[in-house]
């Protein structure tokens, strides 16, 4: 018999759950913590509400292979269309050799969506996507700062995460990345302007590439987020109003007794300034909220040339920048030191503007998109 596939409904979530424990992650999240599943794979205008948008391969009833899809609106210098990010694709050893996995894909890779992406993918499935005539892109840009003063906490994370490094070359990484002084902040607010939609995100959406940050996504991302408190900073200019979106990380490391605290860290996953003198007065506020949240460094994922440009002047550095940059850990909870690259792929018009780590980069891609900022 052929397999069948479908989108799951409320009462599979205990069948995907072992599934993702078994082929996906032992003890993952998503099994976890059943209301961030919801979250994700249910949004209300975006998918038939009694669907998860998240397909399943079944053989004879008995679960094969699984892919979520996460529904967004896809803009296109001011142009708007369906979109999906795709997740936890994964097939059961014995069906891999089969069609099962480019069928899978084929259920979000559908005409109605102009964007289908898949953000955090491994070397072995980007073989998939480029055999599906998909477009696998160069790591998302990290950029990294260490707080005035710091330097010593940001050695200490280093030493615990590669404790044969020498003094010396933990010193020099921390340094590459100091601050020299904290920028003295002015007025700011701790809130997503009313009228976003109708003053601020119109004129980023119309040099921009990527989800919409409109209203509705910002609310939904990140005020309504189950698990995680994002923290908003906002700072007007006139009529504009620049915004900054961040949460406060825990860094926690695996000992034998269970997890010990580390330090904390800033991650920042918005950064949509009004102007580049507004984007100094917005890392600035940004840089304070994060110092007195007792954080001893920040850092940003973004394809966004613009706003990496405009970080860049504020202090962040690019961990590109450094031979060691890539080793600065990025997965905190527990501390890890595999590094930071994010590979990606993705379905689109192949005549629209490249994404890349340019410095012109139209498209508008943070770490918050897809589940990229997640628990682990």
């Amino acid at each position: 018999m052929p397999v069948d596939f479908r989108y799951a409904e409320d009462r599979d979530y205990p069948v995907i759950s072992r599934f993702l424990d078994e082929h996906w992650g032992r003890n993952h999240v998503y099994c976890r913590e059943p209301r961030l599943f919801d979250w994700t794979f249910r949004r209300p205008g975006y998918w038939a509400e009694d669907r998860y948008s998240f397909a399943l391969a079944e053989d004879r009833g008995e679960l094969v292979g699984i892919l979520g899809g996460i529904p967004f609106h896809f803009n296109c210098l001011g142009r708007r269309s369906k979109g999906a990010w795709i997740a936890n694709y994964a097939v059961r050893p014995d069906y891999r050799r089969g069609p099962v996995a480019l069928q899978l894909l084929g259920q979000f890779r559908r005409p109605e969506f102009a964007a289908c992406v898949a953000f955090g993918i491994t070397q072995a499935s980007a073989v998939i996507y480029k055999v599906m005539r998909g477009e696998v892109l160069e790591p998302i840009p990290r950029l990294f700062a260490v707080l005035p003063g710091n330097r010593e906490r940001m050695q200490r994370l280093l030493a615990i995460d590669h404790p044969d490094w020498t003094e010396e070359r933990a010193e020099g990484l921390a340094r590459h990345f100091l601050l020299d002084t904290l920028p003295a902040a002015g007025a700011f607010e701790n809130a997503i302007p009313e009228d976003w939609d109708l003053v601020d995100w119109p004129a980023i959406a119309s040099t921009t590439i990527g989800a919409a940050r409109d209203l509705d996504y910002l609310r939904w991302r990140y005020l309504g987020h189950p698990l995680f408190r994002y923290r908003v900073v906002a700072v007007r200019e006139g009529r504009r109003t620049g915004l900054a979106v961040w949460r406060l990380e825990t860094i926690r490391r695996q000992t034998p007794g269970g997890r010990e605290d580390v330090d904390r860290i800033g991650r920042v996953v918005e950064f949509l300034p009004a102007s580049r003198v507004n984007a100094g007065n917005l890392a600035a506020a940004l840089f304070q909220e994060i110092c007195a949240a007792g954080a001893f460094a920040a850092d940003v994922y973004s394809y966004h040339g613009p706003a990496r440009a405009r970080l860049a002047e504020a202090g962040f550095r690019s961990t590109a920048d450094h031979p060691d940059g890539a080793l600065v850990p990025s997965r905190f909870q527990p501390l890890d030191g595999k590094g930071g690259a994010i590979l990606s792929a993705m379905f689109v018009d192949r005549s629209l503007p490249a994404c890349s780590a340019a410095a012109d980069c139209p498209w508008y891609w943070t770490k918050s998109d897809s589940d990229q900022d997640r628990p682990n």
